[in-house]
């Protein structure tokens, strides 16, 4: 469904390209189901925007995208497409690339490094703003077998319980380009989608899936720590000296659940912070209270680049 759309007081305007609802009241919940054209991202879309962007960061205005579908050999509805995926995984923001995107431009530019895709897992599912679905299924629902109908179910309901009004479509759009994205089965005839690799989802039956918990693609120590990094900045911000296991298990945004992850494997990765930072995370157990305490803040652009060696 093109157009966003506002609903403030039960009145609705359009906007730009993606589906937004709100709240029908003083609180306002903003939501994104669309945007995406119907496009999974395909794991070659990402080499070619980054290239593209950075020598022209107008490719996605309007008046040049005939242009831009000669340069990227995609289609219109896929340039538009790209677009939207290339702002969602935080590679580009105020018309230039993020340190992020410049970074896997520079270091691994044909994304064969698995923990690039989960950093571009990790942009989507911390959001529920810009990717409501994948936030949604990660952190509340979080199912070890389910159907598409399950999601179209639990997206209905969460979205009812809010007061947010959006139509079966959209919805239901949203939900197959969520599951091509990740299902690691893949159609011989189509392009790898961008996460299909990290083994997250796989089909098990003709309408029935699995989350592969503690099955996944390996996460690196450094990605572990980049990822904790960015979630104390986001949740807690600078000043925070300490957070607590239970939230990175079980809290609103959960590590533990956003990467698919054993209680087992969570600690494991905790267990090796006090090395991994020189004793700047140091991990305790105190009358039942389990902590991460926090000495000195890290450098995200610094782990980026243990990451990338």
């Amino acid at each position: 469904m093109s157009g966003e759309i506002k609903y403030i007081n039960c009145k609705i305007r359009l906007k730009n390209h993606k589906v937004i609802g709100y709240k029908k009241s003083m609180t306002k919940i903003k939501t994104s189901f669309s945007g995406h054209d119907k496009f999974d991202c395909k794991i070659d879309w990402i080499t070619k925007g980054l290239e593209a962007y950075k020598e022209d960061n107008s490719i996605f205005i309007q008046a040049n995208i005939e242009q831009t579908i000669a340069k990227l050999g995609l289609g219109s509805n896929m340039v538009k497409s790209l677009n939207h995926w290339m702002k969602v995984f935080t590679l580009i923001d105020g018309g230039k690339l993020t340190v992020l995107g410049q970074t896997i431009l520079e270091k691994d530019p044909y994304l064969e490094n698995s923990d690039t895709l989960w950093i571009l897992h990790w942009n989507l599912v911390k959001q529920q703003e810009k990717a409501t679905l994948y936030n949604l299924f990660f952190n509340r629902m979080y199912p070890h077998k389910f159907a598409k109908d399950d999601i179209i179910d639990y997206v209905t309901s969460w979205l009812n319980d809010n007061n947010i009004n959006l139509s079966p479509t959209t919805i239901e759009s949203d939900i197959d380009v969520f599951i091509r994205m990740y299902n690691n089965k893949h159609d011989d005839s189509h392009s790898m989608s961008l996460l299909s690799e990290l083994n997250i989802i796989t089909k098990i039956s003709q309408s029935n899936y699995s989350l592969n918990i503690n099955a996944v693609t390996n996460i690196s120590d450094e990605l572990f720590l980049y990822i904790l990094c960015d979630y104390i900045e986001m949740q807690h911000g600078s000043n925070v000296t300490s957070i607590s296991i239970d939230d990175l298990q079980r809290g609103k945004l959960s590590i533990q659940k956003s990467l698919c992850m054993s209680e087992h494997s969570l600690y494991s990765k905790i267990d090796k912070l006090s090395e991994l930072t020189d004793n700047k995370f140091i991990y305790s157990e105190t009358a039942g209270i389990r902590q991460v305490y926090i000495s000195e803040k890290m450098n995200k652009s610094v782990i980026l680049d243990r990451i990338y060696g």
